[in-house]
């Protein structure tokens, strides 16, 4: 009893502040989301599990989370009656637990013979053992136990259907009714979904499935099982829905796709067979093992910059090796479980590393639409961009810039202008693909003398990794920084486009660790056959969506048809000019500048704003390793200086004798020096009071002075008194505190 008293104490002095509003509308009434029937076992806390308020939840319990049959006087039917026609609750869940004592009597019955009226109570879900016998005669054990308990959550959510105040309410469509199942050492709660006839983990099902979701579904007779969770039944009508939505989707995304990747190896300076080669594993590697099933991987445009550096610096072979090493730093960031920590970058320094990467492709793509060679200097390119465009009305033996020229103003006007003025029936073809026709049309009637892409084959894109030299590589420490800033960016867009992806339907969710691991796949085989890395990618995994794709088969036969395109139609390649594809870039940068998320930025924070602004400069005046690099260190920084604020407030008490302390914030050895000087403010003979409920947090710097100081006070003739268990509990864990309100009978405050 001891524990509970004490259980009490402590939330009421260190705890309830938190939810007091909560408890106060509580006291107004309650409103219920749900009616949750369980078991009265001791381990199934319902309100801990799903973090459930006062008043969120109507709770029912009982040995077994039985539901009686209607005629059986009981609370329990009082206690549905009243949920559905007084709270107006819409959901009704049955909730069973693994290793349920009430089960295994059911089952063995003869174990608690000497229970009377236990076994009566139990009699209400005989069912259960009969139904099980029956459909799984061969189970035995702990595999039977659990059957049992699935069975039974089901037998009680027959036996609610015919209840009137249920039938009544089903019949007008305004509940749904769940059958779920707790297991204990995970804390995961598995759901019956009918559409796969199996109880499911919760968390992965993107739509909660009723067992009865409307009026029209016939009540469970009891005579007959309500589910058989183990059998497997083969939805050809459904897989052929599929197929007829994801072979559309997946033809749009391919045609989206194929000027897009060899764009990105123009750009980066690699053989367009080594971007067509990456898109296909994307597609076909990364969409079979992805964690994210209408995710679109291939080359990105976020890589360029990066991408351009190692090619001109260290060679093709190099960068074979460091494209390798990303892949296999992703593939171990996965297995690890460290997907989520790579969408905790702060959204400054994705938002300055995206607009410095578009800064970038737009001052070396603008040369490229004029057939004028860029610097590798991004400032050198910004500079000399008007002598290029002046270039083209002067002949310095480049008869090429103007036509060039027109045909990047043609490309960027398609694409631009397809989407607003085509007829509704031509949209669903993508504009980079119309602008990348046109201009080759365009381009080939003229017979204009400017460039094309480079394209003999296939096959001459591939270039295997080189073991013998990879092991030298390896031992400079510059590669492993290469792979390393490598796989960071292409980790970040991957999984920033998974949490996009998933706001835009209602299928899967992505699982991240999953998804990082198999895009580490993807970059081995890049690596190990010198293609560009892959990431996914928002443009192409939208496109998916928005084509209508419902399985990860429209990724994977994206990138066959890639395969198939330029296995059979190489010639059409090398006729696409390369002032078109730069074109492409262009408008790809200048969308990766997001002024307007930039702006909101500002408008949020100024810090977060300079820290944006720092990383895009960086980006742009040094590379792009050292511009996240900088980024994330002012965001730490940022992050420190937030949580080590420390507000103190000295009061004197009317009689002169005793004064009070109040601490409000993050008591951090960065402020230590500060809890000095106000400490030593304090005179001697003097009772000092620490008041700590605004203190969030204290470490062992900031304690151990107080310690100190309590020692060196007292050998003054002084006191203080201090509630050394709360403010241990301060140091143990961080816990927001509300700001103190004016206390009464003071008559002095100082604030430092």
């Amino acid at each position: 009893m001891k524990k509970l008293v004490d259980g009490l104490k402590h939330f009421q002095e260190n705890l309830f502040w938190e939810s007091r509003e909560l408890f106060e509308r509580a006291a107004q009434g309650q409103r219920p989301i749900a009616l949750l029937i369980t078991c009265s076992d001791s381990r199934v806390l319902p309100e801990t599990l799903l973090q459930a308020g006062p008043g969120d939840l109507f709770v029912s319990r009982n040995a077994g989370n039985i539901v009686p049959p209607p005629e059986v006087p009981s609370g329990e039917a009082a206690t549905i009656e009243y949920a559905i026609k007084v709270l107006g609750v819409t959901d009704l869940i049955v909730c069973g637990h693994y290793r349920c004592g009430a089960v295994k009597a059911i089952l063995e019955p003869q174990a608690s013979a000497k229970l009377a009226k236990t076994m009566e109570w139990l009699a209400h879900a005989s069912e259960t053992k009969s139904a099980i016998e029956k459909e799984h005669p061969a189970l035995q054990g702990e595999a039977l136990w659990d059957k049992a308990v699935e069975r039974n959550a089901l037998l009680q959510v027959n036996h609610l259907t015919k209840h009137s105040a249920v039938a009544e309410a089903l019949a007008a469509g305004k509940i749904r009714l769940h059958a779920w199942v707790l297991r204990f050492e995970t804390s995961e709660i598995l759901s019956f979904n009918p559409l796969a006839n199996a109880f499911c983990p919760l968390l992965e099902q993107p739509v909660v499935h009723a067992v009865v979701p409307a009026p029209e579904n016939p009540p469970f007779a009891s005579e007959e099982p309500v589910a058989k969770p183990n059998s497997i039944q083969v939805n050809w009508r459904g897989l052929l829905e599929n197929l007829a939505a994801d072979i559309p989707a997946s033809l749009v995304v391919a045609a989206l796709a194929l000027p897009l990747c060899v764009a990105i190896a123009k750009a980066s300076g690699i053989s367009t067979a080594a971007g067509i080669i990456a898109a296909v594993i994307g597609g076909v590697v990364v969409g079979l093992l992805g964690g994210g099933p209408l995710q679109v991987s291939g080359p990105t445009s976020g890589l360029i910059v990066i991408l351009v550096g190692i090619v001109s610096q260290r060679g093709l072979s190099a960068m074979a090796v460091i494209v390798a090493l990303a892949g296999l730093l992703q593939c171990a960031a996965g297995l690890l479980r460290l997907g989520q920590w790579f969408r905790a970058v702060s959204p400054a320094v994705i938002l300055g590393m995206l607009a410095g990467i578009g800064a970038v492709l737009v001052s070396q793509q603008m040369h490229v639409t004029v057939d004028d060679a860029p610097s590798p200097n991004p400032l050198l390119n910004v500079v000399n961009l008007p002598h290029a465009f002046w270039g083209m009305f002067v002949d310095h033996g480049h008869a090429s810039h103007l036509p060039a020229a027109l045909i990047g103003m043609l490309t960027l006007a398609v694409l631009l202008l397809w989407k607003p003025l085509v007829p509704k029936p031509l949209k669903v073809v993508p504009g980079v693909l119309m602008a990348m026709v046109i201009a080759t049309a365009a381009t080939a009637f003229l017979s204009l003398p400017i460039q094309r892409v480079e394209f003999d084959s296939l096959v001459s894109g591939v270039t295997f990794l080189d073991f013998a030299s990879s092991v030298e590589l390896l031992g400079h420490g510059q590669i492993w920084q290469l792979a390393a800033t490598v796989a960071l960016v292409a980790s970040a867009e991957t999984l920033l486009t998974a949490a996009a992806v998933d706001q835009m339907h209602t299928g899967p969710r992505t699982r991240y660790d999953r998804e990082l691991a198999a895009q580490g796949i993807g970059n081995m085989i890049c690596g190990a056959l010198g293609a560009l890395p892959v990431a996914s990618v928002i443009v192409r995994s939208s496109a998916n969506v928005e084509a209508g794709a419902r399985t990860r088969l429209s990724a994977l036969l994206h990138g066959v048809w890639l395969l198939l395109f330029a296995l059979v139609f190489p010639g059409l390649l090398r006729m696409v000019p390369t002032a078109a594809l730069a074109a492409i870039l262009v408008l790809t940068g200048i969308r990766l500048i997001q002024i307007r998320a930039i702006r909101q930025l500002w408008d949020d924070s100024i810090g977060e704003g300079v820290i944006c602004l720092a990383t895009a400069v960086t980006v742009v005046a040094v590379d792009l390793f050292a511009g996240v690099v900088l980024g994330l260190s002012l965001s730490l920084l940022k992050l420190i200086h937030t949580f080590s604020r420390l507000r103190i407030r000295r009061r004197i008490h009317a009689d002169g004798r005793s004064m009070t302390m109040v601490l409000e914030g993050s008591a951090t050895f960065i402020r230590l020096p500060k809890i000095a000087q106000a400490l030593e403010t304090v005179p001697p003979n003097v009772t000092l009071h620490f008041d700590l409920k605004g203190l969030s947090y204290i470490d062992h710097a900031c304690l151990a002075l107080l310690m100190e100081w309590e020692k060196q006070h007292e050998a003054t003739g002084g006191k203080l008194i201090l509630d050394w268990e709360t403010l241990r509990a301060r140091f143990r864990r961080a816990v927001p505190r509300p700001r103190l309100k004016t206390a009464k009978g003071l008559t002095a405050e100082q604030e430092h």
